[in-house]
């Protein structure tokens, strides 16, 4: 694989870290929010995503005018440590939504600007590939960061929970200073800011897409502690390390078959996955159909993720590469923020299981914006 250079390799590590760092926090963000009301809860997890959706079109504007990609990273991945050392030492509602917002900002930032540096890397005949395997990077810190952060708050303290957050987003930092990519914080000469695209229209469609499976998600990061307590299905961890284990696989898997039979025959089928997943966790009532989910939402999360952002790429001319994954990765914020708020209101009004079908109803949606895709 000739794309596999030190950069691309410097990209995998920080890809990793920076996510370690974002699964712990699903644990231990609801972990220190723990007896307030559910709407409370899915509101404070899904804070993040108002500043993220507001981050990341301006980021990717800026990356289409050539504005310095290493300064965004390096900025985003510390904003993301000091969100988590804040954590540490405040459980006031107030301060915590502002370090939500924080967090917000700096993981758009970070996300999207390495999202787009990634891509450049990796040539078009083997983009599902490279891009699978660039996804699955993040997918292996699923496998441990969930239950990591679990035994130290167990074994230690939340704060102590936090502050390995706070070293993994650090670490992340760190490795992308070695990343060879343009310092330029010149305007390019051929980019013009009236006929920027702030949202994408090539990325509006892979978007919707992957927002179907990012609502899910949120919902999945802000109920399912309570969901396990509820129904007495054991540690959520573990729901989070089957999950990752099968997306590590998948999204390299889901990658290279869609550049070998193509990106429809992949995503289609990855969709319904993620639809049945939603089922069993909406109806679980042991363990074991808790880890049947995880398989079947790794397979499909993973699968429409990779194979949607090498849609996107396929289909978005490279001078606005910057503006459509600013579009596509901002299907992370709205489901971070309307994932946990919707549902949670679902769930005062209805119960876990009836708002979780509901879920399962959003990926077959999806299915109709797939088919305006026009692919070559």
């Amino acid at each position: 694989m000739s794309f596999v250079t030190i950069s691309y390799i410097l990209c995998l590590f920080a890809m990793h870290t920076f996510f370690a760092s974002y699964y712990m926090s699903v644990i231990s963000v609801p972990e220190s929010l723990f007896g307030q009301t559910e709407w409370i809860i899915g509101f404070i997890v899904g804070i993040m995503g108002i500043t993220g959706m507001l981050t990341r079109p301006v980021v990717g504007v800026l990356l289409d005018a050539n504005f310095s990609k290493k300064l965004f990273l390096t900025i985003g991945a510390l904003g993301v440590t000091a969100s988590f050392l804040g954590y540490s030492f405040t459980d006031d509602l107030f301060f915590v939504s502002l370090l939500r917002l924080l967090q917000g900002t700096s993981t758009a930032m970070f996300t999207t600007t390495l999202s787009v540096v990634v891509s450049g890397y990796v040539p078009t005949t083997k983009r599902g590939i490279g891009l699978g395997i660039f996804q699955s990077s993040s997918a292996l810190s699923q496998v441990y960061a969930a239950l990591f952060a679990v035994w130290l708050i167990r074994n230690y303290s939340l704060e102590i929970g936090f502050t390995a957050s706070a070293f993994f987003a650090f670490l992340a930092g760190v490795f992308v200073l070695f990343l060879k990519i343009d310092y330029s914080k010149a305007y390019s000469k051929e980019f013009n800011f009236k006929n920027a695209q702030w949202i994408s229209k090539h990325g509006l469609y892979p978007f919707i897409i992957f927002t179907s499976q990012t609502l899910t998600f949120g919902a999945i990061i802000a109920f399912l502690p309570s969901i396990s307590q509820a129904r007495d299905l054991g540690n959520p961890g573990i729901f989070y390390a089957t999950y990752a284990l099968t997306m590590l696989v998948a999204r390299s898997l889901s990658g290279y078959l869609s550049d070998l039979i193509g990106r429809k025959s992949v995503i289609i089928p990855a969709l319904f996955c993620s639809s049945f997943a939603l089922v069993l966790i909406a109806l679980a009532q042991t363990q074991m159909m808790l880890v049947a989910a995880s398989v079947f939402y790794g397979v499909g999360f993973a699968s429409v993720q990779v194979v949607g952002f090498a849609i996107l790429i396929d289909t978005t001319p490279v001078k606005y590469h910057g503006s459509g994954l600013a579009t596509y990765t901002n299907a992370w914020d709205v489901g971070g923020l309307l994932g946990g708020l919707v549902v949670g209101i679902l769930i005062e009004i209805f119960n876990f299981t009836s708002a979780f079908l509901f879920c399962a109803c959003l990926p077959i949606f999806a299915l109709f914006f797939l088919k305006k895709i026009k692919l070559n």
